[in-house]
């Protein structure tokens, strides 16, 4: 599991603990808010209404190996989404549990290539539907990462019955890890390099787990207010995050999140999305992807500053609309381009003075 430092930087990026030296959790400044820090590598889309008119705009890249998105990510799309699975597990008298799976050596689902990854899919396919045959519930996120040996293995935030590790290791065909997701007991913790035996012994498990340390008895206060429950949350999903953040693809493999039908039903939640519909033309608008930002700036030097100024654009035959007028100083600029889609012809001017601009497109 993740240090409770590491994830008190998520909470806090000041990565300041008020906490004395018995306190659990519990006691963590939390973050406030879930303002977004700047995303470096923002890519450019342009944004088209039904007049025809249209817009520039920067999105975060949304990539969980830019470190300002992967935290904006775990805190308004993960920690929710491991929260409502903790709830529903203690609901239904089951914890959440994280489960690693690896492969033999000489296992084709190990190797980091397509045929690999897809050996690896099918192999976990027949696990999880041999689970469900006995009449079990398993639901899952999963991840995968790539070991310093060069094998794949998987990392499962799983709801699931107690079931032995040596019945899950026949059921496998590799050798699996599992631990109840909880708090690190801030008595008798062993630290990093104890064993996993050590470790769950000093775990406190939420209930229904036991709820306290299983090795000092050490309590936590489980009530929602305590803040306990959601530091378990926050140290589930940077346990699953760091492993996409570690590597963004493996040759050429593009790593994500992968949910079981069911896992996503119930507890994913789906980031905010543009809009889409407009009342005033109503219609819904276009969104293209432009291209990425290192890229853009080079050719089209006068798109930064369009994309951060409140501006629109219309085409040569065409007139301003209140699209994006509600409430906002929008200076409307007459397009060089008759349409849309040839729109970045306004942007290779350098410094752009969009008073001066407006008027030249209207002679």
């Amino acid at each position: 599991m993740a240090d409770v430092a590491e994830v008190l930087m998520l909470r806090d990026p000041g990565g300041v603990c008020e906490c004395d030296d018995a306190g659990p959790p519990s006691v963590l400044k939390t973050h406030s808010g879930n303002a977004r820090k700047s995303c470096p590598d923002s890519p450019y889309f342009q944004e088209r209404c039904g007049h025809g008119n249209w817009k520039w705009r920067r999105r975060p890249c949304d990539k969980w190996s830019c470190e300002s998105c992967r935290d904006y990510r775990v805190k308004t799309e993960l920690v929710p989404e491991i929260s409502r699975a903790m709830s529903y597990a203690w609901a239904i008298g089951e914890t959440l549990k994280l489960l690693t799976l690896t492969v033999p050596a000489d296992s084709i689902a190990g190797n980091a290539t397509q045929e690999g990854a897809t050996a690896m899919r099918k192999k976990l396919q027949r696990f999880v539907e041999a689970q469900r045959r006995k009449g079990r519930l398993f639901e899952y996120l999963r991840v995968a990462e790539t070991h310093k040996s060069g094998q794949i293995h998987l990392h499962l935030l799983v709801l699931m019955p107690f079931t032995a590790q040596q019945e899950i290791e026949r059921g496998w065909g590799g050798i699996p890890f599992i631990s109840a997701v909880g708090l690190r007991c801030p008595r008798c913790y062993p630290g990093r390099d104890a064993s996993d035996k050590d470790k769950r012994s000093s775990t406190i498990v939420p209930p229904p787990g036991r709820g306290s340390c299983p090795t000092c008895g050490y309590t936590v206060d489980w009530s929602v207010g305590s803040g306990n429950l959601q530091a378990v949350a926050e140290i589930a999903a940077f346990e699953m995050s760091k492993y996409l953040t570690k590597e963004s693809g493996i040759n050429g493999i593009r790593k994500k999140m992968n949910r079981s039908r069911q896992w996503a039903k119930l507890f994913q939640v789906k980031p905010d999305r543009m809009p889409v519909h407009c009342d005033d033309c109503g219609d819904e608008h276009a969104f293209t992807f432009v291209g990425p930002s290192d890229r853009l700036h080079e050719d089209y030097p006068g798109l930064p500053a369009a994309a951060g100024a409140q501006v629109a654009y219309y085409p040569r035959s065409g007139s301003p609309c209140q699209c994006w007028d509600r409430g906002a100083d929008r200076r409307w600029v007459a397009s060089m381009s008759p349409r849309a889609s040839t729109g970045l012809i306004d942007l290779a001017i350098p410094e752009i003075d969009y008073g001066v601009l407006s008027e030249l497109c209207r002679i």
